[in-house]
C-alpha cells in the first residue's frame, strides 16, 4: 500500500469525501486541527499520468473550496501508510497550522503578462573599432533591458493597486523570460476573488495579461 498525499486542510465539517485517483479510496488522517487527504493505492504506480495530475488538481480544488483553505501537496508526495502520515502531521503540526492560517479564507489568482511589442533593437554603431562597437551595443542592449524591467515593475505595482484591498499577499517575478514581462501570484479573499479577477486588465499598452484561477494557493503554501 502507498498513499499519495493531496492536501492538508482544517478539520472536516461533514463534507462527503470524493473518491481518490483512479477510483481508489480517499483516506483522511486527523491530528488535532489538521486533516491530511490521500489516495490509497494498493501499490505505488510506476508513474502518474496527465489524467492523474488533472484529477489531483480537481480533488484539491474541491477540498479547498469545501473547507475554506488547504495546503496542496507537491506532486507526487508519497507516504508509506496511515501511521507514517500521522507521524508527519504530528512532527510538522506547528508549521502546517501556521500555513493553514495564512491561506484560510483565501484563494490564488495567477497572472502572466506577455510582451506584445518586440524588444528594442540595438542600433548599429559607427564606432571606429570592433571592440568599441561591441561595448556600445552591449550598453544599449542593457539599457533596453532596464527599461523593460522598469515597465514590468510598474505593471506589477498597478496590478497590486487594483487588487487591493482584497489582496493578502503578492508574489512577483519580473521579466522571468524574454517574452514574459511579469509572472505573479495573488493571494486574495475567497468571497471577492471573481470580483478581483474582473478588475484586472487583460491588455495594457505593450502587454497582454492572462489571469487564471481562482484555485488552491499552490504558490503560497505546500504540504509534503
Amino acid at each position: 500500500m502507498s498513499l499519495l498525499l493531496h492536501a492538508i486542510t482544517p478539520p472536516d465539517t461533514g463534507v462527503t469525501p470524493p473518491t481518490g485517483l483512479r477510483g481508489h479510496p480517499l483516506v483522511c488522517v486527523q491530528d488535532e486541527d489538521l486533516v491530511a487527504w490521500a489516495t490509497e493505492f494498493p501499490e505505488k504506480p510506476d508513474q502518474l499520468t496527465r489524467a492523474d495530475l488533472l484529477a489531483h488538481h480537481e480533488l484539491v480544488s474541491r477540498l479547498d473550496e469545501w473547507l475554506d483553505g488547504s495546503l496542496p501537496a507537491r506532486l507526487p508526495t508519497w507516504i508509506g501508510d496511515r501511521d507514517a502520515l500521522q507521524r508527519l502531521l504530528t512532527a510538522k503540526r506547528a508549521e502546517l497550522s501556521t500555513g493553514l492560517e495564512r491561506v484560510r479564507g483565501r484563494t490564488e489568482l495567477a497572472v502572466t503578462a506577455v510582451w506584445t511589442t518586440p524588444e528594442e533593437q540595438t542600433p548599429s554603431s559607427e564606432a571606429a573599432t570592433p571592440g568599441t562597437r561591441y561595448l556600445l551595443q552591449r550598453r544599449q542592449a542593457f539599457a533596453g533591458s532596464d527599461r523593460r524591467r522598469a515597465r514590468a515593475h510598474q505593471l506589477a505595482d498597478e496590478l497590486e493597486r487594483l487588487a487591493a484591498p482584497d489582496l493578502a499577499e503578492m508574489q512577483r517575478k519580473v521579466c522571468p523570460s524574454k517574452g514574459v514581462a511579469l509572472s505573479a501570484a495573488l493571494l486574495v479573499a475567497r468571497p471577492t476573488a471573481i470580483e478581483v479577477k474582473a478588475r484586472l486588465p487583460r491588455v495594457d499598452q505593450d502587454v497582454r495579461i492572462l489571469v487564471n484561477g481562482p484555485w488552491p494557493p499552490y504558490s503560497f503554501a505546500a504540504a509534503g
